[in-house]
């Protein structure tokens, strides 16, 4: 039989300017059951917050959901943990801040973990939309021999209802809908299957470029930690060559959103938004964050 674990995490948090540093590990085993205490099993319901122009976010302090609207529809970044999830916490979500559930083109996925893909069923089967993510993803939600996980409510990976079809989306394709454009770039590593994401916005109409880096928990093998750095490597030079100047989570607590939220939330027309970095501040929140841990990781297996 299969070991039914509970969700293995390890968080980096990715702060912003004069954010905090620290990194943060939540490394849960079979021995060790109760994840109450975990940022990632926080259900405390997030207010719906317009991050940019056309990008917003709703869902839980522990995982969430991207908004992207455009002129010819919606495109989701992720589905939270369960169908429920999707009915009861994304859609009236997206309908608190003006958002039309029926305009649902796409749900793009990140990768092969519950906290992603839970709610894709409840969103194909309820608005027709079309499910993208990488080859290796999806295999990765039907192997039948993959890690069962359990969510907050007690529920098993293996048990949730999986979408019926999908669209494969490769290495440097572009998903476009409306003026929006959404560059996906294969990064194995948090996952075998995960994706990273680039998007084009604007904040108060000026143009913005937005990253989202696809796993940030280090994975346990000197392999696919390798397989991490390579990617990260990769996707920074992207990003740094295509003025990236800021950074999301769908992992809120990650990289301090919750609080930049709430700023958000607060801000007048004329105030900086909290989410924007320099190309400098980019590239040093990765080299001190992410890079620092999986080389640490890497080294520690040598």
């Amino acid at each position: 039989m299969k070991n039914i674990i509970l969700l293995i995490c390890s968080v980096l948090i990715l702060g912003c300017n004069s954010k905090k540093k620290k990194e943060e590990n939540i490394s849960i085993s079979s021995e060790k059951s109760d994840l109450s205490n975990s940022p990632l099993f926080n259900t405390e319901i997030i207010e719906p917050t317009k991050l940019f122009d056309n990008i917003y976010y709703v869902g839980y302090g522990g995982v969430g959901t991207f908004v992207v609207n455009t002129t010819q529809g919606i495109i989701l970044i992720d589905a939270m943990w369960t169908n429920d999830d999707a009915k009861n916490i994304i859609i009236p979500g997206m309908e608190k801040l003006g958002l039309n559930p029926k305009d649902i083109k796409y749900l793009l996925i990140t990768h092969e973990h519950a906290d992603h893909y839970g709610g894709a069923n409840f969103i194909e089967k309820t608005y027709n939309s079309k499910i993208l993510m990488s080859e290796v993803a999806w295999n990765g939600i039907h192997n039948p021999n993959a890690t069962v996980l359990v969510d907050p409510f007690g529920n098993k990976s293996n048990d949730l209802s999986l979408p019926k079809s999908y669209q494969k989306v490769d290495n440097e394709e572009v998903v476009t809908l409306g003026e929006t454009n959404i560059k996906v770039f294969l990064t194995p590593g948090h996952t075998k299957g995960a994706i990273s994401l680039i998007i084009n916005t604007t904040d108060n109409n000026i143009d913005h470029v937005v990253s989202i880096w696809g796993g940030t928990g280090l994975p346990n093998t000197l392999k696919e930690n390798k397989n991490y750095l390579k990617s990260l490597n990769y996707f920074e030079s992207y990003a740094i060559k295509n003025n990236v100047d800021a950074q999301i989570s769908n992992h809120p607590f990650v990289n301090d959103l919750l609080k930049d939220m709430e700023m958000l939330r607060l801000r007048k027309p004329t105030e900086e938004n909290p989410l924007i970095l320099t190309t400098e501040q980019f590239k040093r929140n990765i080299d001190t964050t992410l890079r620092k841990s999986v080389i640490e990781k890497i080294n520690d297996f040598q």
